[in-house]
C-alpha cells in the first residue's frame, strides 16, 4: 500500500527557464539549474502519456502552476488513456519541438558536467525518438497493435501494481474502461492502412484484451463496484468486439502498408533507437565477421561432445555434426510439458543466486518482489518466449513481473516439442541470467535506486535500450566466463547458439529491412546457419516483422558494453569486475556511445 500519491506541479518550459537562467542562474552552479528544467521536462512530458506516467508510478500532475508551485490544474493520470487525436498528437509534437529549442538556445551541454551532462543527452535522445516516431514513422496511422499493447497495459498495470487500495485501482480501471470505446474510436479514425501481419497480430492480442476485461479482472473485483463494472465493462466489451470486426473486415482489406521501413528511414531510426554512430550496413557488416568466429566456436564444441556420444566415429559435415549434437542434447534435456517452465525457472533462479553469490560478479537486489507469471495475453506478439516488467520507479517496493509465454493449448506435438526443444533446461537457465539475475530484473532494481528523483524518472522512464538489452547479454558471457556450470560442454554448447542467435538477430533485422531478405532466406540463417528450432525460427521473423531496429539491440549494445568496459578497465587502478558493474549498474540505462558519453565516468570516451 503507498500511503500518498506522488503529485508534482510543473512549469511550462518557458516559465522553467526563464526561472533556472535568470535570477536562478545567479546563484546556482549550471548543473543545479539544468536539474530544474529536467524535472519539468519528465513530469510535462510524462502527462502526455498518462499509460507511461503509471508504469513508472505518476499519478497526478498540476498543469500550469506558478513559480512557487501555486495554481495550475490537477490531472489524475490513473484513469486516463492516451489521446491520438489529431489536436492531442500536435500538442506533442509542438511541445517536444519547443522544448528541443529553448533548450539547446538556453543550455549549453559543454557548460554542463557529470550526471547533467548525461541527462542532457537522454532528453535529446528521447526527443529525436518522439520526433521521428511521429512526424515520419507514425505508427499510429498504420500499426494496430500500438493501440491494443496500449490499452492492455492500462487496463493490467492497475491489476498487479498495489500503489493503492484495491477499490482505488478498481476505479481507475473503471475509468479506463469508461473511455476504451473512445480510444478505439481514435484508432480507427486514425488506421489508414496495415499490413496483413500486423493486423493479424492486432487480432490476436486484442482478444488478450477482451479475455482480461470479461475474465481476469472479475476475479479480484471487490463487491461494491460490480454493478458498475458491469456496467462499464459491457460497453467497453463492445468497443472491443467492434474494433476487432473493424480489424477482420475494414483493415485487412487496407493491407498496402509494408512492414518494412525503407532504408533511409530505418538507417535514421537505427541511429535513434540503437544510440549509435555506426550506420546499419556497419554493424552488419561487423555482425557477419562475428557470426563466423562465433560459429567456429560453437562447431568446435560440439565436435567434443559428438567424440562423447559417438566415441572415434568421424564427425560428419558441419552441418549434420550440429544436427546430431543438438538432437541429444536438446531432447535428453528437455522438459516434457511446457507448463513446468515457471517451476523450472524458479528452480534456476535459486541456483544462479547461490553461484553469484560465490562468484562476487555483480550485485543483486534481494529479489522479494519478484513474481514468475504468464505473459498477460494481450502481448504475446512481441514476447513470445519471455519478457520482464519492472516495479515502477517511483515505487520500487511493488512487484516485478518475470513473464513466461505459455506454449498455447492447440499447437500440434511438432510445435510443443520444438518449443522445449528450442528452450531446453540449459536454456531456461540463460532465459534467466537474460531477463533477471543478473540480468534485467537487476538492472530495473538498481536504476530504480537513482537520486534524485528526476533523475531516477528520466532514466527509467526513457531508458537507453542499447544499455539494457547490451546489458543482459554482455552480463550472460560474464556469467560463463566466470565459471557457471563450466563442467558442462551442454551448456556452452548451448551458450555459444544463444549467441549466434543474438548475432543473427541484426543481421536478420537489418537484411529485411534493408536489403529485402525474403522468409525463405531469413529461416535459411536462422534455421541452418544459426541452428535455430523451426518454431524460434518462425517467431522471430514475426517479431522483426512487428518491430524493427530492436532485434539488433542485443548485438550493438553487448558490443558497446564490452567496449565500456575495456576502457574502463584500462583506466582504473586495480580493477574488479564486481565493481565496475556496481557503479554502472548505479548510474541507470543511460546512452553508451563516445559522442554522447557514458554514465558510468559522465564524460566522452574516446573514439
Amino acid at each position: 500500500m503507498i500511503p500518498s500519491v506522488k503529485k508534482k506541479f510543473s512549469l511550462t518550459l518557458t516559465a522553467a527557464l526563464i526561472c533556472a537562467l535568470s535570477s536562478c542562474a545567479t546563484r546556482d552552479p549550471a548543473g543545479e539549474v539544468f536539474a530544474r528544467v529536467t524535472a519539468s521536462f519528465v513530469y510535462d512530458s510524462l502527462a502526455l502519456s498518462p499509460v507511461r506516467a503509471a508504469a513508472v508510478g505518476y499519478h497526478v500532475h498540476i498543469e500550469g502552476a506558478d513559480e512557487e508551485g501555486k495554481g495550475g490544474t490537477e490531472i489524475k493520470l490513473d484513469g486516463l488513456l492516451d489521446d491520438f487525436s489529431p489536436a492531442a498528437i500536435a500538442k506533442r509534437l509542438n511541445f517536444y519541438k519547443q522544448f528541443r529549442k529553448n533548450l539547446r538556445e538556453q543550455v549549453k551541454r559543454d557548460a554542463l558536467a557529470g550526471d547533467a551532462w548525461v541527462d542532457y543527452a537522454v532528453i535529446e535522445n528521447h526527443i529525436d525518438n518522439e520526433l521521428l516516431e511521429l512526424e515520419k514513422i507514425r505508427s499510429h496511422e498504420h500499426n494496430p497493435t500500438l493501440y491494443v499493447e496500449l490499452l492492455g497495459m492500462a487496463l493490467y498495470r492497475p491489476l498487479v501494481h498495489e500503489y493503492a487500495s484495491k477499490e482505488e485501482r478498481y476505479r481507475h480501471i473503471l475509468a479506463r474502461l469508461e473511455k476504451t470505446p473512445a480510444f478505439l474510436d481514435q484508432a480507427k479514425q486514425n488506421l489508414r492502412s496495415s499490413p496483413e501481419v500486423w493486423t493479424n497480430v492486432a487480432r490476436e492480442e486484442n482478444q488478450g484484451t477482451i479475455n482480461l476485461v470479461e475474465k481476469v479482472l472479475p476475479v479480484s473485483l471487490p463487491d461494491s463496484l460490480r454493478a458498475d463494472y458491469s456496467a462499464v465493462s459491457k460497453k467497453a466489451l463492445g468497443a472491443l468486439r467492434d474494433f476487432d470486426r473493424f480489424l477482420a473486415e475494414d483493415l485487412a482489406r487496407r493491407n498496402t502498408y509494408d512492414w518494412r521501413l525503407r532504408p533511409d528511414l530505418y538507417a535514421e531510426k537505427f541511429k535513434v533507437r540503437l544510440t549509435t554512430t555506426k550506420s546499419p550496413e556497419t554493424v552488419l557488416l561487423e555482425a557477419e565477421q562475428k557470426f563466423k568466429s562465433v560459429r567456429s566456436d560453437i562447431i568446435e564444441v560440439a565436435r567434443g561432445i559428438h567424440k562423447e556420444i559417438y566415441g572415434n566415429q568421424r564427425p560428419p559435415t558441419e552441418r549434420a555434426l550440429m544436427a546430431d549434437v543438438l538432437d541429444v542434447v536438446q531432447d535428453e534435456n528437455r522438459l516434457r510439458r511446457g507448463d513446468q517452465m515457471i517451476g523450472q525457472i524458479k528452480k534456476d533462479l535459486a541456483e544462479l543466486r547461490s553461484f553469484l553469490n560465490e562468484a562476487n560478479l555483480s550485485p543483486l537486489p534481494s529479489g522479494e518482489n519478484l513474481q514468475i507469471v504468464e505473459t498477460p495475453e494481450f502481448m504475446r506478439g512481441v514476447y513470445s518466449v519471455a519478457g520482464i516488467m519492472g516495479a515502477p520507479a517511483l515505487h520500487p517496493q511493488l512487484g516485478a513481473f518475470y513473464w513466461v509465454t505459455p506454449i498455447p493449448s492447440d499447437w500440434s506435438r511438432s510445435r510443443v516439442n520444438s518449443k522445449l526443444r528450442e528452450y531446453n533446461l540449459f536454456a531456461l537457465k540463460l532465459l534467466s541470467v537474460h531477463e533477471a539475475i543478473p540480468g534485467h530484473y537487476t538492472q530495473l532494481e538498481w536504476a530504480n535506486r537513482i537520486e534524485p528523483e528526476s533523475r531516477r524518472l528520466l532514466r527509467v522512464a526513457y531508458a537507453n535500450d542499447s544499455y539494457v538489452e547490451g546489458w543482459a547479454t554482455y552480463v550472460t558471457e560474464a556469467l560463463m566466463d566466470a565459471g557457471y556450470r563450466s563442467d558442462s560442454n551442454e551448456l556452452k554448447l548451448v551458450w555459444y547458439k544463444h549467441l549466434l542467435r543474438v548475432i543473427a538477430n541484426a543481421i536478420l533485422d537489418i537484411r529485411l529491412h534493408t536489403k529485402n531478405m525474403s522468409d525463405d532466406e531469413a529461416l535459411e540463417l536462422l534455421r541452418r546457419q544459426a541452428f535455430q528450432e523451426s518454431e524460434e525460427a518462425r517467431g522471430k521473423l514475426l517479431r522483426a516483422k512487428l518491430t524493427s531496429a530492436q532485434l539488433p539491440l542485443y548485438y550493438v549494445g553487448w558490443r558497446d558494453w564490452l567496449r565500456v568496459r575495456d576502457h574502463y578497465q584500462e583506466e582504473t587502478q586495480d580493477f574488479r569486475l564486481v565493481s565496475f558493474h556496481d557503479q554502472a549498474l548505479s548510474q541507470g540505462p543511460a546512452p553508451l556511445v563516445p559522442e554522447l558519453g557514458y554514465a558510468l565516468t559522465n564524460r566522452p570516451m574516446p573514439k
